[in-house]
């Protein structure tokens, strides 16, 4: 089908999206991989003539620019745990804020089951990584994964359950591969809704 014949344009748009989310954290991690790697500094900027060490720039929006030292905050890609532990979150956080928030403009669609756990997933990280469970709209609408397009190799099941309230989202509920394969999930099953086809093999 063609896009101009979307049975759903919002639905296809919606699953692009997750998709490049998904793709975008392949990039992540393949950045972050060569980041880690002694050999990187070599492709650091030159240092400029009144600089002592490599800058880069960030714009500002008055079109002025913040520096910061290329290499020392190269280096922390391999020497701080903690910076490369939250690299890894702010992605997939973002990733799940971007989707949860792009589904919610559009009523997540049709309350599958992979939509409305991106929506649990979604509330907690942005409170604090703290599950927020609305029990009665849980009751009314199930929140898991069993039907996804895209599971582990253990077919591993993630549930939304009241007993989950309170407890943290990332990577204690589900780890960085599992959220990465319901990007995939969503993506498909959106992007098999905008194209009319029927929405599960």
């Amino acid at each position: 089908m063609s896009q101009t014949a979307k049975a759903s344009q919002a639905a296809w748009d919606v699953g692009q999206m997750a998709h490049r989310l998904a793709e975008g954290y392949y990039t992540h991690l393949a950045v972050i991989q060569v980041a880690k790697d002694p050999r990187a500094v070599a492709l650091s900027p030159a240092v400029e003539s009144g600089q002592l060490v490599p800058v880069f720039r960030i714009p500002h929006k008055d079109g002025t620019r913040h520096e910061f030292h290329f290499t020392r905050h190269l280096d922390q890609a391999r020497s701080n745990p903690e910076m490369i532990a939250d690299l890894d979150r702010v992605w997939l956080v973002g990733a799940l804020l971007t989707l949860g928030d792009a589904l919610g403009k559009h009523k997540y669609f049709d309350h599958a089951p992979e939509l409305e756990l991106v929506r649990h997933l979604r509330n907690g990280v942005a409170h604090g990584n703290i599950f927020r469970i609305k029990l009665e709209h849980l009751a009314k609408r199930p929140a898991h994964n069993r039907l996804a397009l895209v599971r582990s190799d253990s077919k591993a099941e993630f549930e939304i359950s009241p007993a989950l309230q309170n407890r943290p989202v990332l990577f204690d509920f589900m780890g960085p591969g599992d959220i990465l394969h319901l990007l995939m999930s969503v993506s498909l099953y959106l992007i098999r809704m905008g194209n009319g086809d029927p929405l599960r093999p």
